[in-house]
């Protein structure tokens, strides 16, 4: 079943690439426009900054989602592999599974606490497991919480510029700078909040991919150790009680099986056989002493011994 479920991992980077992909074809296409946001009536250079942040921001993130993504399609694969041991049952269930995987540190430390008759809590190992994946992706939480906060200090920012132009404005009632202090402003404080919208909104997606990734790879870890590790390496009353329970169960079974082998046998005709088959030994073994007189007697006649 798992093996049919084991490619979440590549099909969020296919749909990584081909967004990706898609995002640059848009940009080319509307590169008239994004220019005019981005490049027209920049004064100054808090525009370049702000946005220069954010998508910095944002590619640092999206990384990370890439460098998870390919860390987790490995660990689909180890996990897929030791599944298939253990569907056909071979003795080295870590066999073609990367020693460094989720799957083969459990199973090594589950081995390492069996040998040492140490009890095994399991809620104890998957909550521990949950919180070490959980920091793998603080970086990315991070950045998807400032995102938006960096879109709104940039318009904040550029608002303030735009303030500064309009107060210059003000002073000299024809003022060509302060007139451009304004627009610049307004420009930037737009550039940046789109921009950290559009960034937002494409991290946003492909972290929930990676959380949703990560959950269910968990998931899976977690239920072949309750199904198939813990039996294996834990021997707990309940399971003692259950292998009682069957092997009681088995031998009522074969209790009353050999109640219906008899109850199914003919007992008359089973006695009468046996009469029969004694009755036929006693008539072949007087047979076999009269032959061995007849025997004894032609010997004496022909040794002409004394004849008893």
């Amino acid at each position: 079943m798992y093996m049919h479920e084991s490619r979440q991992s590549r099909n969020i980077l296919i749909q990584l690439a081909v967004t990706t992909l898609l995002v640059m074809v848009l940009g080319i296409y509307f590169s008239d426009v994004l220019g005019m946001i981005y490049f027209s009536n920049q004064q100054t250079s808090a525009g370049f900054a702000l946005n220069g942040l954010i998508l910095g921001l944002f590619m640092l993130g999206l990384i990370r989602i890439l460098a998870l993504l390919l860390s987790y399609h490995g660990e689909e694969e180890s996990l897929a592999r030791f599944h298939n041991n253990l569907q056909q049952r071979r003795q080295d269930l870590l066999e073609g599974v990367s020693p460094a995987s989720i799957i083969a540190r459990r199973m090594d430390l589950l081995e390492g606490m069996s040998i040492r008759h140490a009890e095994i809590h399991h809620q104890a190992l998957a909550a521990t497991l949950l919180a070490h994946e959980s920091t793998r992706t603080a970086l990315i939480r991070f950045i998807h919480n400032i995102l938006i906060l960096c879109g709104v200090l940039g318009t904040i920012i550029s608002l303030s510029i735009a303030l500064v132009g309009a107060s210059s404005l003000l002073e000299q009632a024809v003022s060509s700078t302060g007139m451009g202090m304004v627009i610049h402003g307004m420009s930037t404080a737009l550039s940046t909040t789109m921009t950290a919208v559009l960034c937002y909104l494409f991290l946003t997606y492909f972290f929930s991919a990676v959380q949703n990734l990560q959950t269910r790879l968990l998931g899976h870890i977690e239920q072949l150790t309750t199904t198939r590790l813990l039996p294996m390496f834990q021997v707990t009353e309940e399971a003692v009680t259950g292998q009682a329970l069957d092997l009681v169960r088995e031998a009522h079974q074969l209790v009353q099986s050999v109640h219906e082998s008899i109850d199914a046998l003919d007992l008359a005709s089973l006695r009468e056989g046996i009469d029969q088959a004694a009755e036929q030994s006693r008539a072949q073994h007087e047979a076999l002493l009269e032959e061995l007189r007849m025997l004894s007697s032609v010997l004496k006649d022909g040794f002409r011994l004394p004849k008893e």
